[in-house]
């Protein structure tokens, strides 16, 4: 299995196992950011609109109200867990009428007609070949469709200044796995690929096929009760990646150490300010 296959692999199963409790743990965090993505698009009712990786749907909800029962969205996702409950969240809120989502690979993927808008929350970045992407969502737009996108910003290779209890629980996680396992916490993060600095996430998606493209910094914060429900969220999105490699029998004393590592960023009454700036990609087709 070749490093970019392993990866997917990883993503997709990892996202698989946490589509039950995606996001759910203490504060919802990527919920107000996929909101955030819905009215970035500025849509008007009745577009047709596509959600890339959309989980278990923090933009396409939004998305659904916003072009109302006269739109439509079509959310893709390689996770069949992800799927399923998205689907079943869709049929619950009676939303089936004009949201559908189905399995596939959002790296290569073609629709029967264009779209309006596309969205692509807190996804890009996971994948191992996101210029692909970025080509099969231009191709996948009408002329003058709009993008929006998110992804995590990084300096000097490593996530950017406010996402330091991230780097803090990667750090104390690769000191935990086995000699010989790989750390995939670069690659799953894009630290080395074409989006890691501001002009070249510009520049790939010029080249995928866009006319114009605009990238902002938004700033984003959620609270914890405690470290314990910020540990306890961390296995429901993507550092579930890193805790499922450390082997069983040391996962007590990773999360001891984490715990530990974690204290110099609590707040006096143990709660934890978990900050997520995120850089924000719109562009036009």
């Amino acid at each position: 299995m070749t490093e970019k296959s392993s990866l997917t692999a990883q993503v997709r199963d990892a996202y698989d196992k946490s589509a039950d409790q995606y996001d759910s743990a203490g504060q919802l965090v990527f919920h107000p950011l996929g909101k955030m993505v819905a009215d970035r698009l500025e849509l008007t009712p009745g577009e047709r609109v596509l959600d890339l990786g959309c989980g278990r749907g923090a933009c396409l909800f939004p998305i659904a109200a916003q072009v109302g029962p006269e739109g439509f969205v079509l959310g893709i996702d390689q996770a069949p867990g992800m799927v399923e409950a998205c689907g079943a969240d869709l049929a619950a809120r009676g939303l089936s009428d004009r949201a559908q989502v189905r399995l596939g690979d959002i790296q290569s993927f073609t629709v029967d007609q264009p779209f309006d808008a596309i969205s692509a929350g807190m996804v890009l970045f996971l994948l191992p070949a996101p210029q692909q992407a970025l080509a099969a969502a231009a191709a996948a737009l009408r002329s003058g469709g709009r993008l929006v996108a998110t992804t995590f910003p990084t300096e000097n290779g490593r996530l950017a200044a406010g996402w330091e209890s991230a780097e803090i629980l990667a750090e104390v996680l690769s000191a935990h796995l086995p000699e010989g396992v790989d750390d995939p916490w670069r690659l799953v993060l894009g630290l080395d690929g074409p989006l890691v600095s501001e002009e070249s996430t510009a520049a790939a998606v010029l080249a995928a096929g866009f006319t114009s493209v605009e990238i902002q910094h938004i700033p984003a914060k959620s609270r914890f009760e405690s470290i314990d429900d910020y540990l306890a969220w961390t296995w429901t999105v993507t550092p579930r990646m890193q805790w499922e490699l450390v082997p069983p029998e040391r996962r007590t004393e990773a999360t001891d150490a984490a715990r530990t590592a974690l204290r110099s960023l609590a707040g006096s009454d143990g709660s934890l300010e978990f900050s997520c700036p995120t850089r924000t990609i719109r562009a036009l087709r």
